[in-house]
This record gives structure tokens, sequence and C-alpha cells, in this order.
């Protein structure tokens, strides 16, 4: 038994012809339609002779309270100890013999730091950690300065350590 083919209507109208007319009427408005540019534009006059000037010159970086940090007698452990330096003051770290020592040099550090800070306003600050002995500083040691600065309520500190690796070193 052979199923025949349905047959179509001749009344009904072939769309696709049209559909296309339409989208390309639908492009045609598009790409003729101008947008105008000054509705949100906001009228306004700058004042002149302020702001922004044309100069070669590169901007000052904002003043920063600056510690460095030494190591001496790297070499021998037994004689090894940390120098900072701030403000014309200096202290000598010891190593680990004695806590206290540490905790009375890092306290003197902090309140040097609160004094200068307040006495200048400066808020940020800076640790260093100079080549070629700077390198050899303990990361103990670099972490109670990072807590006096903090201390002293200077909380935006950039370091600036030795590259890696460490010269000399192996």
């Amino acid at each position: 038994m052979t199923r025949a083919m349905p047959t179509m209507d001749d009344s009904m109208l072939n769309m696709t012809p049209m559909i296309d007319v339409v989208f390309q009427l639908i492009l045609f408005f598009l790409f003729s339609l101008k947008f105008k540019n000054l509705d949100y534009r906001f009228d306004s006059e700058l004042p002149k002779g302020i702001g922004f000037q044309k100069t070669s010159l590169p901007a000052e970086p904002p003043p920063r309270l600056s510690v460095s940090l030494f190591r001496l007698d790297e070499i021998d452990p037994g004689k090894a100890r940390t120098k900072i330096k701030f403000a014309g003051s200096e202290w000598i770290v010891p190593d680990v013999e004695s806590y206290d020592e540490r905790d009375k040099t890092f306290g003197a550090l902090r309140e040097r730091l609160k004094q200068v800070s307040h006495a200048t306003s400066i808020v940020e600050g800076e640790i260093k950690t100079p080549l070629p002995s700077g390198a050899a500083v303990p990361h103990a040691d670099v972490m109670k300065v990072l807590d006096a600065f903090i201390e002293a309520e200077i909380a935006d500190v950039k370091f600036q350590g030795a590259p890696s690796p460490i010269p000399g070193r192996h």
C-alpha cells in the first residue's frame, strides 16, 4: 500500500520573501539612523589657571618615613646582629640571646616612629634592606619593624628588599 504525499494548498502564501524584505528594511533604517551626541553633555566651565599643568617634570613621590636595616657580622652567627637606622637614630638589635633587649629596641623604634610621624604628619612608611648586608636581615626583624610601623599608626608601608636570588649565596 503506497502512501500518497500530502498535497500543498495553492491558497497558502510563501512568507519567506516577505520576511527577507522586512529584515532588509529593518537593517536599512538601523544603518541610516543617526544618534544625537549632544543629549547627555553638561554645560560647564572649568576655572582657568588651576588644575593639571602641562609639564615634562615627573611628579615628586609623597614623603615617606624610611627605616633601613643592615646585618652586621653576618658571617659569624655568634656575633650577627641587625642594625636599624631611622631619622638620625641607630639601634643595634641583638640576636635571639635576649628577647627583653630586642623588645626594648623595637619599642624605642616604635616611639621614635610615633614622634616623627606626629611631628611631620607623614602617614606612609618604607622599609629598606639595601645590598649587600641588608640582604641577610632575618625575616623576624623585618616583621618587627613592620609591626612598629603599624603600632605607630602608619599602615601604608612599602618594602624594598633584596632581589632574588640573594647575591653571593647559593
